[in-house]
């Protein structure tokens, strides 16, 4: 069913989780239209990587992952607090396409309007638009400062971690958000193709004597092809609320401590010689948890990939469980439609959430929360120190590679 303000999937958020939602759903015949508060879908730059899944051939096309990729590693190379111990060479089993996050947006991009989605762009959502308590749309703001309203049978909320609908459903972000630094860089200090694997570089608790308290992190840098890099330092919150050790970082403090890596961290900083910064910027990664109700009030509304923490809290593909995620629930509301209506009766809300979390996707990603944390609990709380780390670097890249 579609009017001129009437659809069956209304999306917040034009990144690779709202675009595959639209994509599936065009494809299944059904009326969608993308909410984008930029000026363009996915509007800032970086660098991303995937592993190959079957569902990229079905959204993207056969074989087009693999065509964008300069770099396809299949080995990610961890070191240890200031680049003490060997550097441990773990293998992911099967390669990874690192690639310009431009080129995969405006490729789902096409194929979404080509399918009829509808875009608007410049398009800031406000609030949801719910009567007893179910979401029957939202009210946005326009190019010219509008209020505008539009309708449909279910809102996916796409629109990253601090999701406008999450946040007004009082999903609580600060317990999921991890802080991120991310970079996109040209003229590198790397040769491809003696460097063509993603670099982590762990720092624990206390490591850096300039910052003492700062919470243990890892700084990466991913080559994508030639001389460009993206990098960033992560920030693993975890269990990092509830350690003494750790004072919890304002963002100036953060980027005066990636300002320091760069220029002297042992290893980390070899890369950044004679750099050219493209992008450069502190946001967050929601890896610290999953939300506890993916359907919010009752029901209308579904939080989907960053919004509601569904990312591979190990930091790999976390794009393509995004999309899975979104795959997923577009297909189980289309079970349910009738004659493009939903009823979001109680019965309807529990099959739903029951389908979800018995599908393979959830388990997968619940399974790496959970492995994560006890991962971080040992390394990061219990030894903590680059000093303990170091001691047991052996033991801790056995694990990962048992892990991976």
């Amino acid at each position: 069913m579609k009017s001129d303000n009437f659809y069956n999937f209304i999306i917040v958020g034009a990144g690779t989780a709202g675009l595959t939602a639209a994509i599936t759903a065009a494809r299944k015949g059904h009326s969608v239209v993308v909410l984008e508060k930029g000026a363009i879908a996915g509007p800032k730059p970086r660098g991303e990587s995937m592993a190959h899944y079957p569902l990229l051939d079905e959204i993207l096309g056969e074989g087009y992952l693999q065509s964008i990729a300069e770099v396809k590693p299949s080995h990610r190379v961890y070191h240890s607090p200031g680049d003490i111990k060997p550097a441990g060479n773990i293998d992911m089993k099967v390669p990874y396409y690192f690639f310009e996050w431009r080129t995969l947006i405006d490729r789902m991009v096409e194929i979404a309007k080509n399918l009829g989605v509808t875009f608007l762009f410049n398009s800031e959502v406000l609030k949801p638009i719910k009567e007893k308590n179910i979401c029957k749309g939202v009210e946005y703001r326009n190019l010219s400062g509008e209020k505008q309203n539009i309708f449909g049978n279910v809102v996916l909320a796409c629109d990253g971690y601090s999701s406008t609908i999450g946040s007004y459903y009082n999903i609580d972000y600060s317990k999921i958000n991890c802080p991120i630094v991310k970079f996109l860089g040209n003229n590198a200090n790397i040769d491809i193709e003696k460097v063509s694997s993603p670099q982590l570089y762990f720092i624990g608790n206390g490591d850096l004597d300039y910052t003492p308290g700062f919470p243990p992190s890892i700084a990466y840098v991913f080559p994508i092809g030639g001389k460009k890099i993206e990098a960033g330092l992560m920030l693993r919150m975890t269990k990092a609320f509830d350690m003494k050790s750790v004072k919890i970082p304002s963002e100036e403090e953060i980027m005066d401590v990636w300002k320091n890596l760069k220029i002297n961290y042992p290893g980390f900083s070899n890369f950044f010689t004679g750099i050219k910064t493209e992008y450069e910027e502190l946001t967050v990664m929601p890896n610290a948890g999953l939300v506890d109700n993916f359907i919010l009030g009752n029901g209308g509304a579904i939080l989907v990939g960053d919004s509601a923490g569904f990312i591979d809290a190990n930091g790999s593909s976390g794009l393509y469980f995004g999309m899975k995620m979104a795959k997923v629930w577009v297909d189980l509301i289309s079970e349910l439609l009738i004659n493009n209506q939903f009823d979001w009766t109680m019965q309807n809300r529990k099959y739903l959430t029951k389908q979800f979390k018995t599908s393979k996707i959830y388990k997968t990603i619940n399974s790496s929360y959970k492995l994560i944390g006890l991962f971080e609990w040992m390394i990061f709380k219990k030894l903590r120190t680059g000093q303990r780390i170091n001691r047991f670097w052996k033991l801790i890249m056995w694990l990962l590679q048992v892990a991976s």
